[in-house]
């Protein structure tokens, strides 16, 4: 059973119940070369209270280290970022006065279990009214350098200087099995508003001949996708997205595609969208370096096998996205 089986089961769970009200997205930049994802953030990691709307908490399975080594002494400390953001994790907005302090901790495997950051009411209240997701942050006691970090999937959501875990809305089941009438993402026609929705999965075909000139995806990238929270990661090994034009770009978007052609040999492939992500404009003659991208799937596609691909875009004057670069991210996967 590959990753896109196994997702498209767990979000079949929640697809007659609830999804979140928007999709929200952190986009991570210029990510420090200290993290090292040997110390990883295992099991769940979700916000809760106990009933009392004064106290809160994050709550996480475990921390572990897979190095050979003893660490130097560890700590995590709480931000809540704007739900929507593009963000350095030196300089992230809204620290909370959470710290856990947690040692260090052997190698091989070992780990914290049950970790868990407290926070009242009142650490939060200093915030605009708004979305909120926490990101935790591990650092060493000694340098304080940032080790790793973690986004939580589940959102703080501050109204009337009432506090909401995950606000949501009651939404129709998503459709899943019936085609909609294909479309063209990328024409001299106005793009179809139903290409934008975030819930109803739309059929589309993309004209990539043009791709990969003066704007481009470059570098290793990976895609992985946390089945119990469809949060979509987005990251790689000295990946970038390089501008090799003298003028700096306009809007940009970052689309994950999923694509019934290989893109190899093709200069057109048809397919479906399963999300987007805004990307900041690049100055001319530079380059987004290691960006790192989240967001959260809100809608499924249809039955059958996939290429899965990213797609890099750029607004024209007339607000059309027009593509600039594509990339492989793999083998076909059946999605079932």
């Amino acid at each position: 059973m590959n990753i896109f089986t196994k997702l498209f089961f767990t979000a079949s769970l929640i697809t007659s119940s609830y999804v979140a009200a928007q999709q929200d997205s952190i986009n991570i930049i210029d990510l420090p070369t200290t993290i090292n994802k040997d110390y990883a953030f295992d099991g769940l990691w979700r916000i809760s209270n106990d009933g009392n709307t004064s106290n809160y908490k994050i709550s996480g399975g475990k921390l572990t280290n897979y190095t050979s080594k003893t660490s130097d002494g560890l700590y995590l400390d709480l931000y809540f970022v704007p739900s929507t953001s593009t963000v350095n994790l030196y300089n992230l907005p809204n620290k909370i006065n959470a710290t856990a302090e947690l040692g260090s901790l052997e190698g091989n495997g070992t780990s914290f279990n049950n970790v868990i950051i407290t926070f009242k009411n009142s650490d939060i209240n200093a915030l605009s009214q708004g979305n909120y997701t926490p990101i935790l942050l591990l650092k060493e006691k000694s340098s304080g350098s940032i080790v790793n970090y973690k986004i939580l999937s589940n959102k703080i959501s501050l109204e009337s200087n009432e506090i909401f875990i995950d606000k949501k809305i009651a939404l129709d089941p998503f459709p899943i099995t019936q085609k909609e009438p294909e479309k063209t993402l990328v024409s001299s026609e106005p793009l179809d508003d139903s290409l934008s929705n975030i819930y109803t999965p739309v059929g589309s075909s993309l004209d990539i001949e043009h791709a990969n000139q003066k704007l481009r995806l470059v570098g290793v990238w990976q895609l992985e996708i946390d089945f119990q929270t469809l949060l979509v990661k987005i990251d790689g090994i000295n990946n970038a997205i390089q501008n090799l034009d003298s003028k700096s770009t306009k809007k940009l978007k970052l689309l994950v595609y999923f694509s019934n052609e290989p893109i190899k040999d093709n200069n057109e492939v048809s397919g479906y969208e399963l999300l987007n992500i805004d990307v900041l404009s690049i100055s001319g003659n530079t380059k987004i370096e290691k960006p790192v991208f989240t967001s959260n799937i809100t809608k499924l596609i249809p039955v059958g096998e996939y290429y899965p691909i990213l797609v890099l875009t750029e607004q024209n004057d007339e607000g059309k996205y027009i593509i600039k670069s594509t990339l492989s991210l793999g083998d076909k996967y059946a999605w079932k």
